[in-house]
């Protein structure tokens, strides 16, 4: 393996030197290069071959190819291809053939070498290429959909893609990606082109035989009807059939084929909500629509048909579909196109707007509105009430009947209780919030930090009933709730009321880190500090949390620093090494030294 390695490094040799003379590397970095390339040609030799090799061979040799043509650029070389160039490139070929012959189960070497193929102008190796990607990979329509679209787009070969589709859908006859392909192909004229061509070259022996644009026409349709057929009656999925009919809408004289595939889709796939929706959203573009029956019919133009009249007739569909498909789904797609109509109000704003409310409060009625709607009404309606008084008897009707809808939403909770706080029915708010707590869990603290907020605002007597309320309501919530409660405390009643505070609280379950550091930072801002005081918070973290948190222990020996007795610092490094976790010691200790050796720091 040693000599074949050998071999092939000496075989880069002459060209490497050649760089060197050019002065695009200098001896050492031509050294590293030799080294970096037999470290790795003896792992691609290894007997256990590893695909990260190959991938990792590969893209050193694009980097340094990438390299040379910076080199290039800076010595104003001209970007001709050098025999370096040549080496490397053909090198990574070799590479990228080898690892696919090694790895041909991974289809991401085969389309990766597709890539760097075309990249460099190897088109001839693609087109050897794709044969044997087909014969191991026939089982994966998207290799039918790379052979396919490589002969269209680079070769232009029509023909050749056709007959990759035709073969490509008789192997997987369920292939939506496949036959997507096919039909593009056929309603870009492409096919009917080599028709046309043909045609010509037989018009010598028939001057009679003529092709016309409509032959053409008539022959893409034929076929586009065809791949529809076929595809219909294979894949049984709403959301593909849609698909295609999204397709052909971007195409002329199609107007049959459209048809077709929206009587398909009412006849097959009456009970789908995305039909119903595809319907409306139709009936809103003002496109050729059959009507939801038997009997095909056409609406005028989109634009003979005024704004008003396409958005009552899609606000028709929809109301159709409501009453024959009772699910959030359909009410889900209704209010959203709603929504989007109303997101411009330049044109017909009431009338927009008066739709889409009726629809809410109809699914409401229905409860079959989703939350995020809901929190749309919601918003609507805070909007209105500025301007009309009814306005907050309806919300009030919408905010109760939500929270029976939806009563796991924190949003619509939180807008339920923001209403009555704001219209003075605290009564009625804090009565509330035993249920909130039990419904929601530790998921009610903005709730509860709401409710604090307010209180702050009416009185401290008020404040005081809400955090006691709020400690005892969830341990979750009370541990988050613990540091805030200390710190009104500091501000309304002094220090002195939050040390009996946190006397009290300190051990009850769940402890908080937040709430021991809370205390110690409000002792530190005190005109004068206790260290008995500052101590105890320090005591209680370390006692809490010392095993698994160093950072306590060093900053309780700070503070000994700074404000306290540096003599209990050593006292307070022993215990801390006995007490932390094995694990974390060595990184306490290393800490510690760091703090040590530069004690200024500290001060």
């Amino acid at each position: 393996m040693a000599e074949f390695v050998e071999k092939r490094c000496q075989e880069m040799l002459p060209n490497l030197e050649q760089m060197e003379k050019l002065k695009l590397f200098d001896k050492s970095e031509i050294r590293k290069i030799i080294k970096k390339l037999k470290e790795y040609e003896y792992k691609i030799q290894r007997h256990s071959k590893c695909k990260e090799d190959y991938l990792q061979y590969i893209q050193y040799e694009m980097n340094l190819l990438k390299l040379i043509k910076q080199r290039k650029d800076k010595h104003g070389m001209p970007q001709k291809r050098l025999p370096i160039d040549l080496a490397i490139t053909n090198k990574m070929n070799s590479l990228y053939k080898d690892a696919i012959i090694k790895f041909q189960n991974d289809i991401r070497f085969w389309i990766a070498y597709m890539k760097f193929c075309k990249h460099v102008h190897f088109h001839s190796n693609i087109d050897n290429m794709l044969s044997k990607m087909l014969q191991v990979h026939r089982d994966k329509p998207k290799c039918w959909h790379i052979a396919a679209c490589w002969e269209l787009e680079e070769n232009k070969n029509v023909l050749n893609a056709r007959q990759y589709l035709v073969r490509g859908l008789q192997i997987h006859p369920d292939s939506q990606l496949l036959y997507i392909d096919f039909l593009k192909l056929v309603l870009d004229n492409r096919l009917a082109a080599t028709f046309d061509t043909e045609n010509t070259e037989n018009q010598e022996d028939n001057p009679v035989s003529t092709v016309t644009d409509d032959s053409k026409a008539h022959f893409s349709l034929k076929m586009a009807f065809l791949i529809y057929e076929q595809a219909f009656n294979h894949i049984k999925d709403i959301k593909f059939i849609i698909e295609l009919l999204n397709i052909i809408k971007e195409y002329d004289n199609v107007e049959q084929l459209e048809k077709r595939i929206i009587c398909d889709m009412i006849r097959e796939y009456a009970h789908e909500p995305l039909m119903w929706d595809t319907m409306a959203r139709r009936e809103l573009q003002g496109l050729v629509q059959p009507g939801l029956s038997d009997t095909p019919m056409e609406v005028e133009n989109a634009e003979q048909t005024s704004l008003r009249d396409r958005i009552t007739s899609c606000n028709k569909v929809y109301q159709t579909a409501v009453k024959k498909i009772k699910s959030e789904e359909i009410w889900s797609l209704y209010i959203d196109c709603l929504l989007e109509i109303n997101r411009d109000l330049r044109s017909l704003p009431n009338f927009k707007r008066k739709l889409l409310k009726t629809a809410m409060m109809q699914a409401h009625q229905a409860k079959k509105l989703k939350e995020e709607h809901y929190l749309h009404w919601i918003n609507m309606l805070n909007a209105d009430k500025e301007h009309d008084e009814n306005v907050r008897k309806k919300l009030d009707e919408v905010l109760s009947g939500a929270i029976e809808v939806v009563p796991n939403s924190v949003s619509i909770w939180h807008a339920r209780l923001s209403h009555l706080l704001q219209n003075g029915l605290e009564k009625e708010a804090y009565a509330m919030y035993p249920k909130v707590t039990e419904i929601l869990g530790e998921k009610a603290l903005p709730l509860w930090k709401m409710r604090i907020l307010h209180a702050q605002v009416k009185s401290t007597r008020e404040t005081e009933k809400s955090f006691e309320a709020a400690l005892q309501s969830h341990p979750e919530i009370a541990k988050n709730i613990k540091p805030i409660w200390l710190e009104w405390l500091v501000l309304t009643k002094g220090i002195c009321a939050a040390r009996k505070a946190y006397k009290n609280l300190c051990l009850q379950p769940p402890t908080s880190l937040e709430f021991h550091k809370k205390m110690i930072a409000l002792e530190l801002v005190q005109p004068e500090i206790q260290s008995e005081h500052v101590q105890r918070p320090y005591e209680m973290a370390t006692m809490q949390f010392g095993t698994d948190n160093t950072s306590i222990w060093i900053d309780y020996i700070k503070y000994e620093m700074k404000h306290g007795d540096p003599k209990r610092v050593s006292y307070i490094h022993e215990r801390a090494v006995k007490t932390i976790h094995h694990n974390l010691t060595s990184s306490f200790i290393k800490d510690f030294s760091k703090m040590m050796a530069n004690p200024d720091s500290i001060k």
